[in-house]
């Protein structure tokens, strides 16, 4: 477990002004302690000098960037944010927008319009069960390794540099 709902500091990155809206009032309810809308990507900037921001939810069409480079540019940050769950918004998903998002750092993903049970449900998800970040090149992000057995193949990553460790995360998303 990452820590308490009432550590939670959420940057809303949605174009859609009433997604975010509601996407606020379910992060109230879930005792978030600081909820951050921005409508495009100068303004989630601006925002992100003066917060330090532990849960980002991200729309496919943030204005500006886009939603996938605007993942991308979160993850390869040298700030504790680079580490922060990330919950990525689809309007239109497909198999080829879900491994694009997966290969850009995302946590999880939901499907527009999203319901608050599946906004619930994707943040309990990141909280209760975090996984540890690996850092590879071209790739930095939560593991992707997703199978309910052991891995199969030669283990790599034994030993790995790149390994971000859960109790790590843990320290940042209670900011210290």
């Amino acid at each position: 477990m990452l820590g308490d709902k009432s550590d939670l500091r959420v940057l809303i990155a949605l174009e859609n002004g009433q997604a975010a809206v509601g996407a606020r009032a379910v992060f109230k309810e879930q005792r978030a302690a600081h909820i951050v809308i921005a409508d495009n990507n100068r303004v989630a900037m601006e925002h992100m000098k003066t917060t330090a921001f532990n849960l980002l939810l991200v729309e496919d069409t943030f204005p500006d960037t886009g939603g996938l480079d605007f993942c991308r540019f979160i993850r390869f940050q040298n700030a504790p944010i680079s580490v922060a769950p990330i919950l990525y918004a689809i309007k239109e998903p497909d198999r080829t927008k879900v491994i694009q998002a997966r290969d850009a750092g995302v946590n999880k993903m939901l499907a527009m319009p999203f319901t608050t049970a599946s906004l619930v449900k994707n943040l309990d998800s990141v909280i209760d069960d975090p996984k540890p970040f690996i850092r590879v090149t071209g790739y930095y992000g939560p593991n992707r390794r997703m199978g309910t057995g052991g891995y199969q193949g030669p283990e790599r990553r034994t030993g790995q540099k790149g390994l971000f460790p859960v109790e790590n995360l843990r320290k940042v998303f209670r900011g210290l």
